[in-house]
């Protein structure tokens, strides 16, 4: 018997409010029957220019901060303020051009490997990408089916029980997006969608994990080890491709020479509570550990107190969701052991932490809640020594060393160095690698 799954959205729309329990939908379909019909509207979708599915996402983005609209209203709900940003075509046709070898009309047909070259060479599509979106941030999973739209292959969502109406929610609200042309034409929205189904099965369903793995030409997965590593163990056919956006934890370096004066360092430490902000530390890119180096005008404590302050201003005008009981159990535990040993700022509630002991080293482990933990260290390269490849992105404030400290800390393990602040902006590449490119085959002719 074929495995069955509950679909949340096709192109009749969602089937599942936003708040909605996933397991708690009504329609159904088997996995042979939405992959016959995915690849059956991938071919509409090869055929469109790969600008104007830049135009459609740009439209959406645009579309999507007006005031009042209802997906601006999920957006600030759910902390997903990089979205639109990200959908913006100058964002998308840098991502493009980076995946593409520097050359986006790739896409839509062959194109000179090089000025003058008689060789010529395409992008494409894989054809079917069956995407995991990992439940505590499943926005995050809209950066890879948006690239899987991008590169013209169909796209199949497993979405967590966990926000199982977030992914259906976005997908319906592209679908009624329309794009016009210069030439006068309408695009519509549809014509990304249609190649797009979001469904959801129970973790303990063996037989549709099994199909939906057999059925991918990609497997994407979002989330923690054991997640992902049930999925990269599942069976799969020869020649499919994996990508793995796996647990990773990140960090900030602040140098001495970013802590001349008192306001200076307010700066850094208000961009940083923003970055701690942004979808509430539980993107890979989010900051727990910030480590400050000795020898400044602001020291690493007073660094602390005024983090402290900005995070403390930050959670008033934008009020952090609840948290479960075991995160909340674990902050305050952390809350009586540095009252005890170290210093310890913090709210009403658990809405944010900030915790400190000169005597701390090392990565912290990540606690959620908007809660940091600022670490001394007499210099900004002791930094590369605790990273690894389980460290994804460093917000680094250090002035003119920035680039020989990139240089430690990526070759050490991190994938990323931002500036403090930017630490949440999806950029490429990510974790890596330029996403787009291992969703198309390079062919030439």
């Amino acid at each position: 018997m074929s495995a069955r799954v509950t679909v949340l959205f096709d192109p009749r729309g969602a089937h599942i409010p936003p708040d909605g329990d996933a397991a708690a939908g009504r329609e159904s379909a088997t996995v042979e029957e939405l992959v016959s019909a995915l690849r059956h509207a991938q071919e509409p979708l090869r055929g469109v220019p790969l600008d104007d599915l830049l135009g459609l996402l740009d439209a959406a983005a645009q579309e999507w901060i007006r005031p009042g609209h209802p997906v601006a209203a999920v957006i600030a709900e759910i902390g997903a303020g990089f979205l639109p940003l990200w959908l913006r075509r100058a964002n998308l046709e840098r991502v493009c051009d980076a995946a593409l070898r520097g050359n986006r009309a790739a896409a839509d047909g062959f194109v000179p490997i090089s000025p003058g070259s008689p060789r010529l060479h395409r992008a494409q599509p894989r054809g079917l990408l069956v995407h995991w979106v990992a439940g505590n941030v499943p926005v995050l999973g809209m950066i890879s089916v948006v690239q899987g739209l991008l590169s013209k292959n169909a796209n199949l969502i497993k979405v967590s029980h966990q926000q199982g109406g977030v992914f259906p929610f976005f997908l319906e609200a592209l679908s009624r997006v329309q794009y016009l042309r210069s030439d006068g034409a309408t695009i519509q929205g549809s014509i990304l969608t249609d190649a797009v189904r979001a469904v959801y099965a129970s973790r303990e369903d063996a037989a549709a994990a099994r199909a939906l793995s057999l059925a991918a030409d990609v497997r994407i997965a979002w989330g923690g080890r054991e997640a992902v590593e049930s999925i990269m163990n599942l069976p799969r056919r020869f020649g499919t491709e994996d990508i793995v956006f796996g647990p990773k934890t990140s960090l900030a370096v602040i140098g001495a020479e970013s802590l001349g004066e008192e306001a200076a360092a307010r700066r850094v430490a208000r961009r940083a509570a923003q970055d701690a902000a942004a979808l509430d530390q539980r993107g890979c890119n989010s900051p727990h550990t910030l480590f400050v180096e000795r020898g400044g005008a602001v020291p690493p404590a007073r660094f602390a107190a005024l983090l402290s302050e900005e995070l403390a201003a930050l959670s008033q005008r934008l009020p952090p969701p609840a948290l479960n009981v075991p995160e909340a159990y674990r902050i305050l535990g952390w809350r009586a052991e540095y009252d005890m040993r170290g210093e310890a700022w913090y709210g009403e509630g658990v809405t944010w932490s900030v915790f400190y002991a000169e005597d701390d080293h090392g990565l912290a482990a990540p606690c959620y809640g908007r809660t940091l933990f600022v670490r001394p260290v007499d210099d900004v390269f002791q930094v590369p020594l605790l990273c690894s490849i389980h460290t994804q992105t460093a917000g680094v404030a250090v002035g003119e060393r920035r680039l020989a400290l990139a240089e430690a800390l990526t070759a050490r393990g991190i994938e990323r160095c931002t500036e403090i602040g930017a630490m949440s902006v999806y950029d490429n590449p990510w974790d890596g690698m330029y996403p787009i490119d291992r969703m198309v085959r390079w062919v030439g002719a």
